[in-house]
C-alpha cells in the first residue's frame, strides 16, 4: 500500500462467497497519486469504479484510450484488461469501490447505459461519492458484522446514485424488458419457470426477448437463468448439508438427473464432487 492510499478490503467473506453473492463489496479507498503513477496492465477478478476528486491521468481499456480528469468516474469492469496512469503534472487524486456478485455487471451495465464513453461518466456531484466512501472506510475500521453489512448499504447508495447520474431521473426512468425479465428470474428461478413464461408476464414474444435479452447482457434469458440456478446452487452445496435432490429442488430442478447434468456442463464436475471439493 502507497504511503498515499488508505484502502479498506473485505476479508469477514470468502471470495468463493463473494463470486456467488448478488452484490457484494469487495474493496475501497482512496489514494494521491505521484506523477505519472500507473496500475497494470492488470485483469481483475471483480468491477471497479474510480472517482477523480482533482487531478487528470489516462485509462486505456482495450484498444480504447480516455484522458480522464476531476469530476468523472471511471469503470473498469471484472476480467478485462486495464491500464491507467497519473498525469505527469497534475496527477490524479481518487477515491474507489471494487464489488463483485452474479448482479455486479448487471449494475456496470445500467451505470454505463446512455454514456458516449461508455467506460467514463461526468459525474454532478463528487463529493458524495468521496465523503460516502470516506464513511466506508471508517466504519470499516471496526471490521464487525454490524459494520459489514453497513458497508453494503453504502455500496448501494453508490450504485443506485451512478445509474441516476448516468441516465434519466428516477421517477422518469424506464426499466429495460431485459431488467423486468432479470428481476423476475432473480424471484422465480426456483420454482420450475420456463423463458416462455417470463416472456408472457412481460407481454412480448419469447424471441423479441430473446433478441432484446441478448443484445443487451450478452447472454440469453435461457442461459443466464441457468447461470444464476447453478451459482445458487454451488452456494447451497457449500454452505448446508441439504441432499442433491433437496439442492436440485431449490434451484428449480424438479428431476435431480437433469440438475446434475446442468450442474456438470457449467461447472465441469458433479454436485457431489463439488461438495466434496468445497468442504
Amino acid at each position: 500500500m502507497g504511503e498515499n492510499m488508505t484502502q479498506f478490503v473485505d476479508t469477514r467473506t470468502s471470495t468463493k462467497h463473494k463470486n456467488i453473492s448478488d452484490l457484494i463489496l469487495y474493496n475501497c479507498g482512496t489514494e494521491l497519486c505521484t506523477p505519472k503513477q500507473d496500475f497494470g496492465p492488470i485483469a481483475r477478478d471483480f468491477n471497479l469504479i474510480h472517482f477523480v476528486l482533482k487531478g487528470k491521468g489516462e485509462l486505456i481499456l482495450g484498444d480504447e484510450t480516455y484522458e480522464i480528469e476531476k469530476g468523472q468516474a471511471f469503470l473498469i469492469p471484472a476480467n478485462q484488461v486495464a491500464y491507467y496512469q497519473a498525469d505527469e503534472k497534475h496527477p490524479w487524486e481518487y477515491c474507489w469501490v471494487g464489488f463483485m456478485g452474479i448482479n455486479s455487471e448487471m449494475y456496470l451495465h445500467n451505470i454505463a447505459q446512455g454514456q458516449d464513453h461508455r467506460y467514463v461518466i461526468d459525474v454532478d456531484d463528487i463529493a458524495f461519492f468521496h465523503s460516502t466512501i470516506d464513511e466506508m472506510l471508517r466504519i470499516g475500521s471496526r471490521n464487525t458484522f454490524a459494520s459489514s453489512l453497513a458497508i453494503q448499504g453504502y455500496l448501494y447508495q453508490i450504485l443506485a446514485r451512478l445509474v441516476h447520474e448516468s441516465g434519466e431521473p428516477f421517477e422518469k426512468e424506464k426499466i429495460t424488458y431485459s431488467v423486468q425479465a432479470i428481476n423476475y428470474i432473480e424471484k422465480n428461478y426456483n420454482s420450475g419457470i420456463q423463458i416462455n413464461e417470463v416472456a408472457q408476464y412481460l407481454g412480448v414474444h419469447p424471441n423479441y426477448l430473446t433478441a432484446l435479452f441478448r443484445q443487451e447482457t450478452g447472454e440469453t434469458p435461457k442461459q443466464y437463468l441457468m447461470r444464476i440456478r447453478i451459482k445458487k446452487a454451488c452456494e447451497l452445496l457449500q454452505q448446508t448439508n441439504y441432499s442433491i435432490q433437496v439442492v436440485s429442488n431449490s434451484v428449480g430442478y424438479s428431476d435431480q438427473l437433469t440438475f446434475s447434468r446442468a450442474f456438470k456442463n457449467m461447472i465441469g464436475i458433479s454436485p457431489s464432487d463439488y461438495r466434496r471439493n468445497h468442504i
